[in-house]
């Protein structure tokens, strides 16, 4: 991840995140929410064409960089328990393979794998 702290105060930080996907920001955003000593902190939707997100946290007078660092931590562990849990529920063997176009192989289309139907 990809971060750049542009500004910062007694009780406030703003950090910027270059070339990530929204869903990470929310990721932070949501487990922000749970830290104890956050009062705000936000992502404004971006702009299609740019990858750039703006997190903006204010907490009740806790340093904002450990509050960050916390909720990081608790983010990461959260999402390690889910992909765990994804992988022991759909193990590789079940997925559909697909080629380097995404489409399904042969063998799966003609076994009866439904395709969601494409229109233009």
């Amino acid at each position: 991840m990809n971060l750049r702290v542009l500004s910062i105060a007694d009780n406030a930080i703003q950090i910027q995140l270059d070339k990530e996907d929204y869903s990470i920001a929310d990721i932070v955003h949501r487990e922000l929410l749970n830290v104890k000593h956050v009062k705000f902190t936000g992502v404004p939707p971006p702009h299609p064409l740019i990858k750039t997100l703006t997190l903006q946290i204010h907490t009740d007078g806790a340093q904002p960089t450990k509050v960050v660092k916390e909720a990081l931590e608790l983010a990461q562990g959260n999402v390690a328990d889910i992909l765990k849990i994804a992988r022991e529920n759909f193990p590789r063997e079940d997925r559909p393979s697909k080629d380097k176009e995404g489409q399904l192989s042969q063998s799966e289309q003609s076994s009866g794998v439904s395709q969601p139907a494409v229109t233009s």
